[in-house]
C-alpha cells in the first residue's frame, strides 16, 4: 500500500516551493506561498481521500459497507443481529402470537409466542428486540393483552441466542478464514461454514469418521459462547442432516454423510487462591471484580475453543491454565499480587477433554479467595 502520510499540508506547500527557483522570496508571509497555500490545502484532502479509497479497497482494512462489498470474494456475508428464541412457562395454554413484556425497567423487551414445546404449558417466545438484549432477562413476565386465567408467566431457558450484528474484526476474520480454506465437498470447512451461518451459532468443533466411514460429527456452541440448547441442536440437525433420513442428502450434508449434531458438556472450573490486596481493600470488595476476570478469561477460552491447532489433522483445546488464571485474578482492582492458585483442587492445569467422544467448555464455578 502507498504511504499517504507525510502528504500533509506542510510537506506539500514546502514541496511545491521546492519547485520555484530561490531566486524568488519564498518567506511564508510572501505572495508565492501565499498564493500557494490553497492549492496545498485542497491537495491534502485529496491524498486523505485517496488513503481512505486505499484502505477501503482491501478486506485486511476495509470497515463498514466497503467490507461487504468485499466479502463476496470469500462468499461469506455479514451476520445480522438474531433474536434470542426463549422457553416460556405458562399456567395455562395461551394463543400463539400472545406478546408479553419483561419488567426490568428500562431494559424491558417484549416477546411474543411462537409455537409450543409440547411439555406441560410451555412455549417458544421470540424476542422482538434482535440482539443479545433478548438473552439478558430471566424471570417473570406481563402479557400486554388479557388472556383470560393466566394466572403465572415467566420466561427461563434460552433457546437459541440472540446474537448482535457481526462486528467488522469478526467479520474479517471469517473472511480471512474463508479465502484461506477450500470449503467443498462436504469437507470440514464446509460443515463449519454452513453450520456457522445458522442463527444462533457462535462456534463448531467437526470430527470426521467419529464412528467410521462417512459419519460427522458437529459439537456446537450457541451465540451465547455456551453449550447450544437441545431446542438450537435439533433446528441445526434439521438443516444439515435430518433424521431419520440421516445420509440421505435432504440436509446441507452431502449424500452419504451421517451427521450427528451435539453440544459440548459444561465443565466448572472451580478456582482458589491467595491474594495480596491493598490497604484500602478487603476480600469481599474485591470478590465481584476477580469473578468477572475469571469469566472473561473463561469467555476468550470459550471463544477459541473451535480453533484446530493441528496443520495436518484435526485437533481442539480448551485448556485452563495456572499462569492465565494468576493473571486474570491481578488485573481486578486492588489486587496487587496471587498465589496458591489452584483448579478444582489442585494446582495443575486444567486439562479439558475435546474427542469425539466427549467434549467440554469451561465455566467459572466456586470462587474462594484467601488473604495473603
Amino acid at each position: 500500500m502507498i504511504d499517504f502520510s507525510t502528504a500533509q499540508y506542510r510537506a506539500i506547500l514546502d514541496y511545491m516551493l521546492s519547485q520555484i527557483p530561490d531566486d524568488y522570496d519564498k518567506r511564508d508571509t510572501s505572495p508565492i506561498p501565499t498564493a500557494l497555500s490553497p492549492a496545498a490545502y485542497v491537495f491534502e484532502g485529496f491524498f486523505l481521500s485517496l488513503n481512505m479509497v486505499q484502505r477501503q479497497a482491501f478486506f485486511q482494512t476495509a470497515t463498514g459497507s466497503a467490507l461487504d462489498l468485499l466479502a463476496p470474494i470469500a462468499s461469506v456475508t455479514r451476520k445480522q443481529a438474531t433474536a434470542a428464541v426463549r422457553k416460556g412457562e405458562f399456567n395455562i395454554d395461551i394463543p400463539l402470537g400472545s406478546r408479553f413484556s419483561t419488567i426490568n425497567g428500562a431494559d424491558s423487551i417484549n416477546f411474543i409466542a411462537l409455537s409450543a414445546l409440547g411439555s406441560g404449558h410451555t412455549y417458544r417466545l421470540l424476542a422482538e428486540t434482535p440482539g443479545t438484549i433478548g438473552n439478558d432477562y430471566t424471570g417473570p413476565i406481563l402479557p400486554i393483552d388479557t388472556i383470560q386465567g393466566l394466572t403465572s408467566a415467566r420466561i427461563s431457558d434460552i433457546l437459541t441466542p440472540g446474537d448482535e450484528t457481526e462486528t467488522d474484526d469478526e467479520f474479517r476474520v471469517r473472511i480471512e478464514a474463508a479465502l484461506n480454506s477450500r470449503s467443498v465437498g462436504g469437507n470440514v470447512a464446509q460443515y463449519v461454514e454452513e453450520i456457522e451461518k445458522l442463527d444462533g451459532v457462535g462456534a463448531v468443533q467437526v470430527y470426521p469418521t467419529w464412528r467410521g466411514g462417512g459419519t460427522v460429527l458437529c459439537s456446537v456452541l450457541g451465540a451465547d459462547w455456551l453449550p447450544a440448547s437441545t431446542d438450537l441442536v435439533q433446528t441445526i440437525q434439521n438443516a444439515i442432516d435430518p433424521e431419520p433420513n440421516s445420509g440421505q442428502g435432504l440436509g446441507l450434508a452431502p449424500i452419504g454423510a451421517k451427521v450427528t449434531i451435539t453440544a459440548p458438556e459444561k465443565l466448572e472450573v472451580s478456582v482458589a487462591a491467595s491474594v495480596t490486596l491493598l490497604p484500602s481493600y478487603s476480600l469481599d470488595t474485591v470478590r465481584t471484580a476477580v469473578r468477572e476476570a475469571l469469566e472473561a478469561y473463561l469467555l476468550n477460552v470459550r471463544k477459541s475453543w473451535a480453533t484446530n491447532i493441528s496443520k495436518t489433522g484435526i485437533e481442539y483445546s480448551a485448556n485452563v491454565y495456572t499462569a492465565r488464571i494468576s493473571a486474570a485474578i491481578i488485573t481486578a482492582e486492588g489486587v496487587v499480587n496471587v498465589t496458591n492458585v489452584q483448579l478444582n483442587g489442585a494446582a495443575d492445569d486444567l486439562i479439558l477433554t475435546e474427542t469425539g467422544a466427549q467434549q467440554q467448555v469451561p465455566v467459572v464455578g466456586t470462587v474462594t479467595l484467601h488473604e495473603a
